[in-house]
């Protein structure tokens, strides 16, 4: 590359030593280990999360579902819902003024319980 071109360049872009970007990286890496992650900004707003491997892995760990679980929480839900049948039964064969009665019951505001102090 000529000399003339290098200044040029020198000239348009802000300059940084290897030492300045090593010594940078270094920082970082520590406030990386420290905290987990660092927010990087770009003109004062998040911009990028820089953070450690075992970070990252967590939160892929986090996001991924647990089939067993979701398995076991749909099987609970359906043993509720098909046990509510004799309910739901009940509630077809009552009069509409007992299901009326029923729904009124049911929506007024329960009172607060006060607890001594």
């Amino acid at each position: 590359m000529s000399a003339v071109l290098e200044q040029a360049i020198a000239d348009q872009l802000p300059s940084v030593s290897a030492t300045q970007l090593v010594a940078g990286i270094q920082k970082v890496g520590r406030a990386v280990a420290a905290h987990g992650a660092v927010l990087i900004t770009k003109h004062d707003q998040p911009a990028y999360v820089l953070m450690s491997v075992e970070r990252y892995r967590e939160l892929q760990r986090a996001a991924e579902p647990d089939l067993g679980a979701l398995g076991g929480e749909f099987d609970a839900m359906l043993a509720r819902m098909q046990g509510q049948g004799d309910a739901l039964a009940g509630a077809f064969a009552m009069a509409p003024e007992a299901v009326g009665a029923a729904a009124v019951k049911a929506a007024r505001p329960r009172k607060a319980v006060r607890k001594a102090a």
